[in-house]
C-alpha cells in the first residue's frame, strides 16, 4: 500500500512538471493534415476568421522566397499567411495576394477582368472599377483583419483582409468539373454555392491547394504601367490647405479611403513599380497634422497605415487628406464628404 501511495505521488509530480513544458509548445494541431500552428501565426489565424477563412495548414512553418526575399511562411487550403516582423502588429503577419497570384499561375492576367460602373444596391470601387453586390458583400463585410478590438468590420479592416475586387461575379467552371459564380479578389476568391444554406452559400476557394498542386511559384502579374501624368510644382507647406488640391494627379499612390473614426489612411500604388514612401506626408487639412506612413509599396499593392494614439482626423467636421511625395509635390486629393 505505501509503495501505491509513493508512486501516486510521483506520477502526480511528473505531469505537473510535465504540462508547463507542454503548454510552452503552443502548438494546435490537426489531424486532418497532420500539420500544426504555433505562436503569432496561430494567434493570426484564430482571431481572424480560423478554418472558413483560411483552412487546414497544410504544410509546416518554413523559410519561402517571396518576391525574391525570404520570409518564414506557412501555406493553408486558402491562402499563405507570411510573417513581417519588420511591421508593427496587426501587419506584421500579411496574407499572398493568391488572388492574384492563382488566375496569373493560369496564364490569365487578372486585372484585364472586364470592367463595369456603378450599379445600384452593390458596393463599387473604382481602384478597380468592379461592383460587389448581394451575398458576396455580405460576406465580404463580415470577416476583416481584427485591429481596432470593437465588435464588427469595418470596411478598412475587410479590405485588409482581402484586398479589392479584381473582378464582377462571372462564371468559372472549378476543379470538380461544374461551373459556379465566383468573384476574385486580391486575396481570396469568393464563390457562390446556391446548394448549401447560408451562411455556407458562400465559400472562399481553396486557392492555396490549387496553387501547390499546379507546381511553381506563381507568376505576379501587374497591370501595364501608364503613361505617369505630371505632378505639379512642390506646395508642402506643414501640412496647411494645398492652393490647388485639383492639381493632384492621384498617381502615382491614390488615397483610397480615409476611416476618420478608426484613425487608418488606405493608400495604393497605381504604378507598375515600386514605390518608396520614404519623405512622403499623408496630412489631415483640418488639423493640420501629419498621419505618419513608409516602408515600400509594390506595384498595384493597397496597404493600411494605422495612426498614432489620439486623434489625427477630425471625426466630427470635414477634414480632407493630402498626400505628398518627398520632394513636397502633391500627389493625391482626398475629398471627405
Amino acid at each position: 500500500m505505501k509503495r501505491c501511495v509513493i508512486w501516486l505521488i510521483v506520477l502526480a509530480l511528473s505531469l505537473v512538471v510535465a504540462l508547463p513544458a507542454f503548454a510552452q509548445t503552443d502548438q494546435r494541431c490537426f489531424p486532418e493534415t497532420g500539420q500544426c500552428i504555433v505562436g503569432r501565426i496561430r494567434e493570426f489565424w484564430e482571431q481572424n476568421g480560423g478554418l472558413p477563412v483560411f483552412g487546414f495548414p497544410t504544410g509546416p512553418q518554413q523559410a519561402i522566397q517571396i518576391e525574391g526575399k525570404p520570409f518564414q511562411a506557412q501555406l493553408f487550403e486558402r491562402n499563405r499567411l507570411e510573417l513581417h516582423p519588420e511591421n508593427s502588429r496587426p501587419y506584421d503577419v500579411l496574407l499572398g495576394r493568391l488572388g492574384a497570384d492563382r488566375p496569373a499561375q493560369q496564364g490569365r492576367d487578372p486585372f484585364t477582368f472586364p470592367k463595369s460602373g456603378q450599379q445600384s444596391g452593390c458596393r463599387y470601387f473604382p481602384e478597380t472599377q468592379h461592383n460587389v453586390c448581394g451575398d458576396i458583400l455580405n460576406a465580404w463585410h463580415a470577416n476583416g483583419l481584427e485591429f481596432d478590438g470593437k465588435r464588427g468590420k469595418s470596411e478598412a479592416e475587410n479590405l485588409a483582409l482581402f484586398g479589392l475586387p479584381l473582378s464582377d461575379p462571372q462564371t468559372e467552371t472549378l476543379s470538380d468539373g461544374k461551373p459556379y459564380t465566383v468573384q476574385w479578389f486580391e486575396r481570396a476568391r469568393f464563390e457562390l454555392h446556391p446548394e448549401n444554406q447560408p451562411p455556407y452559400n458562400i465559400l472562399l476557394g481553396l486557392l492555396g491547394n490549387e496553387i501547390r498542386d499546379a507546381g511553381g511559384p506563381p507568376q505576379t502579374i501587374v497591370p501595364p504601367a501608364p503613361t505617369p501624368k505630371p505632378l505639379p510644382p512642390p506646395s508642402y507647406s506643414a501640412c496647411q490647405a494645398d492652393p490647388d488640391p485639383s492639381s493632384a494627379p492621384n498617381e502615382p499612390v491614390r488615397i483610397v479611403s480615409i476611416d476618420k473614426r478608426q484613425e487608418t489612411v488606405t493608400l495604393q500604388n497605381v504604378s507598375g513599380v515600386p514605390i518608396d514612401l520614404t519623405g512622403w506626408h499623408m496630412c489631415s487639412v483640418k488639423g493640420n497634422q501629419e498621419h505618419p506612413i513608409g516602408g515600400v509599396l509594390a506595384p498595384n499593392e493597397t496597404k493600411i497605415f494605422p495612426g498614432p494614439p489620439g486623434n489625427i482626423w477630425a471625426n466630427g467636421d470635414l477634414d480632407d487628406g493630402e498626400l505628398y511625395n518627398s520632394e513636397g509635390r502633391l500627389v493625391s486629393y482626398w475629398v471627405d464628404r
